[in-house]
């Protein structure tokens, strides 16, 4: 049985699942919610690799790919020039 990160309460519930379908709880105790793995807000590797696969090398435009994805523009930039230390599929 899962316990709650932050009170180490056993009150834990099921409370959907996040962006990159990690399974969410919710606390009745302290009425926290969070995820099975503790980190919040993170995006697989796998959904941001087909975001820079779409982006650098299938020529999407960033419109079409922030559109595509769900992600905001900030996101897709950030992605980028991370993406771009490692490879060198050019600037865009």
């Amino acid at each position: 049985m899962e316990k709650c990160i932050r009170c180490q309460s056993p009150e834990v519930k099921k409370n959907g699942h996040g962006r990159n379908h990690s399974q969410r709880l919710y606390c009745g105790s302290c009425h926290s919610s969070f995820t099975v793995d503790g980190v919040r807000g993170t995006y697989a590797p796998e959904f941001k690799q087909s975001v820079i696969d779409s982006y650098c090398h299938q020529q999407d435009t960033a419109q079409e790919v922030v559109k595509k994805y769900g992600i905001s523009t900030r996101t897709l930039v950030k992605w980028k020039k991370e993406h771009q230390e490692h490879c060198s599929c050019g600037e865009k």
